[in-house]
């Protein structure tokens, strides 16, 4: 798992990377606000486990650019 907290806007961004029966690889990612119930979740399958990580360097990349910062939560 993997996680980002912007805490000037008090919001978070986590993913999990996960191999489901069958072998394929899905990445979960799941957003919202650290007050409050609201979020999203999203599901989007990707090639391989390799495939997974890099997908999750770019959306670490973005999140810094927008304030989060790692969280080890």
């Amino acid at each position: 798992m993997y996680r980002w907290v912007n805490e000037e806007k008090r919001r978070y961004y986590q993913v999990h990377l996960v191999e489901d029966m069958f072998g394929d690889w899905s990445l979960i990612a799941c957003w919202g606000g650290l007050d409050s119930r609201r979020g999203g979740m999203r599901s989007t399958v990707v090639a391989s486990h390799e495939a997974g990580f890099e997908r999750i360097r770019e959306i670490g990349k973005r999140r810094k650019q927008r304030g989060y910062r790692n969280s080890t939560d």
